[in-house]
């Protein structure tokens, strides 16, 4: 988009296309700089001029098959609520898959599917996490599930504290945030679902799937 600087008109609108495509003038002196310091946003119908730098989200890769059989079947877990019930202090650790790449995939133990939408990522910036998440028995919005992210860029580094919460609507769909990064990096966002439930059956409901997230 090309930007013309015109003289200002008293009562005049200081933003206007003019007659060539992708031409916008103004009225008021402008100055184009490097960002940072000066940030110059300019927002037209369908044009969007800034310095915000590239963003980051779901890292592409090789697709998910750890819940597909030899044959091609899908394999799917049923769950259970009556097979929940609170781990006791001795219970043992959750036994974590691998970090998935894109953004679907199956959960650790094949209970769940899990979709995830982000919002563009960077550093320090607030961040919108949505999983859509669906029982792969029956694909039924999975409900009640009370899920939350844990986030980290490696074992000592987890993502500070944003004051982070989780609203469910629709009916199966969970949105996290918001979320802050402080540092460049692949960083693991692993989704947990009925956690309060004790991992030690295989019908209980619990669940867990981590994806990679890239910050520039």
């Amino acid at each position: 988009m090309t930007l013309h600087s015109a003289p200002a008109e008293v009562g005049r609108n200081p933003w206007r296309f003019d007659a060539s495509p992708g031409t916008l003038r103004t009225g008021y002196p402008l100055t184009m700089q490097s960002c940072p310091p000066v940030r110059l946003i300019v927002v037209a119908t369908l044009g969007f001029l800034g310095c915000m730098g590239p963003a980051g989200g779901a890292v592409s890769g090789a697709a998910d098959t750890h819940c597909i059989a030899a044959d091609g079947g899908a394999i799917a877990q049923d769950t259970s609520a009556a097979a929940c019930h609170v781990a006791d202090a001795n219970a043992p650790m959750p036994e974590y898959g691998e970090t998935r790449y894109n953004a679907q995939s199956a959960d650790d133990d094949c209970k769940y599917d899990v979709q995830l939408t982000v919002t563009p990522v960077r550093q320090a910036e607030s961040v919108t996490l949505v999983v859509k998440v669906t029982a792969r028995s029956d694909g039924a919005p999975v409900t009640g599930a009370t899920a939350h992210a844990e986030i980290f860029l490696n074992d000592t580094h987890p993502a500070p504290n944003a004051g982070t919460s989780t609203v469910e609507a629709p009916a199966g769909t969970y949105t996290i945030g918001p979320v802050k990064f402080d540092a460049s990096g692949r960083w693991t966002a692993r989704f947990h679902f009925f956690e309060s439930c004790a991992d030690d059956s295989e019908e209980s409901p619990h669940g867990h799937v981590g994806f990679f997230l890239d910050v520039p």
